[in-house]
């Protein structure tokens, strides 16, 4: 393989003296997996038939893909010292999938700093002279109904009538008619959220040991305290009541969420992993420990918030008697976490702590987006005007954010962005990724590059699952496949084809490169014999 000025290996990193040891690169590798993802987007908490359906199949596919795949990407990474698009060297076919994995992070870092917005505009709400949705605004609407009786038809509870009406201004009737107006106080604590983003990356922050320390421990110190408040709450165990196991067998479209949802709790196929492996560091690492931990994090962290949020809507259940109304979606953990500190003595210091804790996630998380796509331009004419590239990649994700996700219909936006262009390309993608490196590339190649990387040769149930994935993979997706009837479903389905048409195209060109070689060398051999 060789390498042009313009895409030199990342071995003489991007980012000079980052990750010089293992403890703080295994740090920091960790914390990817500590992110707004586990914490905030848990997609069945307003369903109780289905949320402990949900959590078991999730738990089952984070084993068998989600974790094999993680140290897939690592590992990519570390063996070839390269990007996300540079990476893909080691079978030029398939090139394409690093343009693949780039557009889903950058839709996941368009949703998750909408998201910051939020977080940021609940921890300013909180230091008020008490939370303003402890109570129902007079002129609400729809309407917003007291705790403590049936919840009429059509009526919100106080957290989610405040969410939805004093902090997204949310259009009742979706898209109909557009987006609706810019709302001006979400706006600027989004661009708040993109200038703390801009000085993050630029200023290399996020690789310092210091800071990503400040962000684990801080949520896992709010986890624990949030843990043990939730099991005081009355009807806390209604999610294990009402659960429906059948749901299992109604269709595939629950599995193939749930494949879905390991694959980002795991921060898998959106290049992120590839760029911390190409900077491990050159003394022997135990790439298999890393992984491991990382596992262990995204677990804990992701399963203590989805049993907690559950627990609360459990606790709001009981309170209304019948039905909470809540909205499947980005906004449900939103209004279930203010519904949470609202129920618990030291409300308004705990919704500061909680929401703020949320709103640092929400950064980080975006931050390494941001980084990754960084990384993927690693030439000499992009490194010297890396501070003017930042602020180009900032200044587009706050235009596109301004009249998108900032306007009385954001909320239906982040929703489609997450559902559809942030999780959907990941199964397909991920089922290319392990089927290039087992079958294209070969699988014991690749062991014996990670060999001679770091001296650790994957396991056999590494090997195993990368080998058998793909199949179970693509089966499941197929037979979950949403249908087009919706103008949503359409749009998402145009997106998910536009993220794998680079994939095509660059087989396509391969394969007619590749022809064009083989009938060029065969017509010289066939003259060289005539002349002969």
């Amino acid at each position: 393989m060789t390498e042009s000025i313009d895409s030199e290996s990342t071995e003489s990193s991007l980012v000079y003296d980052r990750w010089t040891n293992n403890i703080s690169y295994r740090q920091l590798v960790v914390s990817a997996c500590i992110g707004i993802f586990q914490v905030w987007w848990h997609p069945y908490l307003h369903d109780f038939r289905r949320l402990l359906p949900f959590i078991f199949l999730y738990n089952i596919f984070s084993v068998l893909i989600g974790y094999p795949l993680f140290y897939l990407e690592l590992a990519l990474g570390v063996a070839t010292k390269k990007s996300v698009l540079n990476c893909w060297d080691i079978a030029p076919m398939s090139r394409g999938i690093g343009f693949a994995m780039l557009s889903t992070c950058v839709f996941s870092a368009l949703a998750t700093g909408g998201v910051g917005a939020w977080c940021l505009a609940l921890t300013v709400h909180s230091v008020h002279t008490f939370l303003p949705w402890l109570h129902c605004a007079a002129d609400s609407q729809p309407p917003c109904a007291a705790r403590h009786r049936p919840l009429p038809a059509g009526s919100e509870t106080p957290p989610q009538s405040f969410f939805y009406n004093f902090v997204l201004d949310l259009k009742r009737d979706g898209l109909v008619g557009g987006l609706g107006n810019v709302v001006w106080e979400l706006l600027i604590y989004y661009v708040i959220c993109w200038i703390l983003i801009y000085f993050i990356v630029i200023k290399r922050m996020y690789s310092f040991s210091k800071l990503v320390m400040f962000k684990d421990v801080l949520t896992y110190f709010v986890l624990v305290c949030v843990g043990v408040g939730a099991v005081q709450l009355k009807g806390a165990t209604r999610m294990f009541k009402d659960c429906d196991w059948s749901v299992l067998f109604e269709s595939l479209e629950i599995w193939r969420e749930a494949m879905e949802y390991s694959l980002i709790e795991m921060t898998v196929c959106q290049g992120s992993l590839i760029m911390l492996g190409s900077y491990c560091p050159k003394v022997q690492h135990k790439l298999g420990t890393t992984a491991m931990l990382a596992f262990a994090v995204s677990k804990s962290s992701c399963m203590t918030a989805a049993l907690v949020l559950g627990a609360t809507h459990g606790a709001l259940y009981k309170d209304y008697e019948n039905s909470t109304n809540i909205w499947p979606g980005a906004s449900s953990s939103m209004i279930l976490w203010s519904d949470y500190v609202a129920r618990i003595p030291g409300s308004q210091f705990w919704s500061a702590l909680i929401f703020f804790t949320l709103f640092v996630l929400a950064l980080t998380t975006t931050a390494l987006s941001v980084q990754t796509i960084m990384s993927a331009f690693t030439g000499h004419s992009i490194r010297k005007i890396t501070w003017a590239f930042l602020i180009l990649i900032c200044l587009l994700f706050c235009l596109i954010g301004t009249i998108t996700l900032c306007t009385q219909g954001g909320l239906y936006v982040v929703n489609f962005l997450i559902n559809w262009p942030a999780s959907k390309p990941r199964v397909p993608v991920a089922a290319l990724i392990a089927t290039v490196v087992t079958y294209v590339y070969g699988q014991t190649t690749f062991c014996e590059d990670v060999y001679l990387a770091i001296g650790e040769y994957p396991s056999v149930f590494m090997r195993i699952c990368w080998a058998l994935s793909p199949a179970l993979m693509m089966c499941i997706f197929a037979g979950g496949a949403a249908t087009w009837e919706t103008s949503e479903a359409m749009a998402g389905w145009l997106l998910l084809g536009a993220a794998m048409i680079p994939i095509i195209i660059v087989m396509l060109i391969y394969a007619m490169f590749k022809c064009r070689v083989r009938v060029s060398t065969t017509f010289a051999a066939f003259r060289h014999k005539l002349n002969s």
